[in-house]
């Protein structure tokens, strides 16, 4: 039997260390974000052998007065409600979605998400996708549409949620987010790519995107 000598310190002990755990658990952040149509932005691009149609919608819901700071292991969890339908337009080769959020003093590393995107219309699912991605200085949650899946895609609602993999050690302020559909398509003249090889050129893509997003001023949104 240990003496009241000994026992009073191990309980301060447990204690403290019941408190590190609770406070290294993984936090759940829960964000409610609206978007308004009409204010989305497109653009299009040709890299190599294929062609980009791209449209991109900032959200309100998350801002300076509301940021939130995430690390490794965080899970958010993202309802977004448009204030009407929205058609994503069938593409030739494949058709990627994605929730991205970020902030003004992101880190400038890779991060790596895992998670799912399902897509509504009058609350009924539309489309439900496991995602993910690797992105450059932001968070990204992206979903794919291969054929025959890839054609349009009606819905006014999504709903994204997701683990932050991969931070670099670090933490995130995050103080913007959009969401942002690409149509792939062969260049002009160019041949398809094989399939191998689409997993790089998402990849290379998506980090293409953030850094685009960041200079136009996103995060100023």
């Amino acid at each position: 039997m240990l003496s009241k000598r000994l026992s009073k310190p191990l309980i301060v002990a447990a204690a403290c260390c019941a408190l590190w755990a609770r406070g290294a658990r993984a936090a759940v952040f829960d964000l409610d974000l609206t978007g308004i149509v009409a204010n989305g932005s497109y653009s299009f691009q040709e890299i190599g052998a294929t062609h980009y149609d791209q449209w991109v919608l900032s959200l309100s819901g998350l801002d300076a007065l509301s940021a939130i700071t995430v690390a490794e292991g965080d899970v958010i969890n993202a309802t977004i409600t448009l204030d009407q339908a929205f058609t994503i337009p069938g593409s030739v080769q494949l058709t990627s979605f994605g929730f991205f959020t970020g902030g003004d003093g992101f880190p400038d590393v890779d991060t790596e998400t895992s998670g799912t995107t399902s897509l509504f219309l009058g609350g009924l699912p539309v489309a439900v996708r496991p995602g993910g991605s690797l992105t450059l200085a932001q968070l990204n949650n992206s979903v794919t549409f291969f054929p025959p899946d890839n054609g349009p895609i009606t819905f006014d609602s999504v709903f994204s949620s997701f683990t932050v993999v991969g931070l670099g050690g670090q933490t995130a302020s995050l103080d913007y987010s959009g969401i942002t559909y690409t149509l792939f398509s062969p260049a002009t003249g160019a041949a398809a790519p094989e399939p191998a090889g689409w997993a790089l050129m998402l990849l290379g893509f998506g980090g293409l995107g953030a850094m685009l997003r960041r200079r136009r001023g996103w995060a100023a949104a």
